[in-house]
């Protein structure tokens, strides 16, 4: 039995009158658990010193991206598959009133999500990375786009600050850019395309042609590159839906 036949099981026998309603429901509570159980991970893994902050925001900014998995869940015949969208517009509220009003250094959000532990961080990059996944889920819902943007933006941007911080020996910077590495920008390159390939096989989606995967890679290492200091999780998915449209 799928876990698509087994929720709706449950909806039926819940709520019969309205089965698509509570599927999609159980479906969207599942997401929240998700992401609210790697929040509270990566957490603890920082209070307890096993790993840094920077590897837990990207542990969180990865897992992020893959909550699209979760959509071939949802029943796209009734109107509340748009609850795929549950997770963001929470957390989009919760960033916003935990970064502009609350701004407590010792939040959890703030440990695991910040990349110096200052509550206002919270409002550049985690937020931006919400609104994304709003607009995505509400205008690319299963599409090959929203594969690509978050293959890039959750894997390819995820991964490389972790290497660049290791690995990175080759530096050079772009006018209004932060500091990046040749090796950071690579691993954005294999990032992209594995991350690309992962979503799109999740969602059942034909494979991309191996040109146009390649190139997906090196715009979105180009693009995270040069990107303006807290705002890459903007620039690089418009970039990527320019290009998509584009070839």
């Amino acid at each position: 039995m799928t876990i698509k036949k087994y929720i709706n099981d449950i909806a039926e026998w819940t709520f019969p009158a309205s089965i698509a309603l509570v599927s999609n429901t159980i479906v969207a509570l599942l997401t929240v658990l998700y992401i609210k159980s790697v929040i509270f991970l990566a957490d603890e893994l920082v209070v307890k010193n096993v790993i840094r902050s920077i590897t837990s925001r990207k542990i969180v900014h990865m897992s992020a991206a893959s909550w699209i998995m979760f959509w071939p869940l949802f029943d796209q015949s009734h109107w509340s598959w748009r609850l795929n969208v549950t997770v963001p517009v929470v957390f989009s509220l919760r960033l916003f009133i935990k970064g502009a009003i609350i701004k407590d250094p010792n939040d959890e959000d703030v440990r695991s999500m910040s990349r110096s532990g200052n509550p206002s961080e919270l409002l550049y990059g985690p937020l931006q990375f919400t609104l994304i996944m709003i607009w995505l889920g509400l205008t690319k819902f299963m599409s090959e786009e929203s594969c690509i943007i978050m293959g890039a933006l959750g894997y390819g941007d995820g991964i490389a600050p972790l290497i660049g911080y290791r690995f990175g020996k080759h530096k050079y910077r772009f006018p209004f850019s932060g500091v990046k590495s040749f090796e950071g920008s690579l691993a954005v390159f294999l990032g992209t395309i594995f991350g690309i390939c992962a979503l799109l096989h999740g969602l059942s989606l034909p494979k991309l042609q191996v040109e146009r995967l390649l190139l997906f890679g090196l715009s979105s290492a180009i693009l995270e590159g040069c990107a303006p200091n807290y705002f890459d999780n903007v620039v690089i998915p418009m970039g990527i839906l320019y290009i998509s449209g584009s070839f």
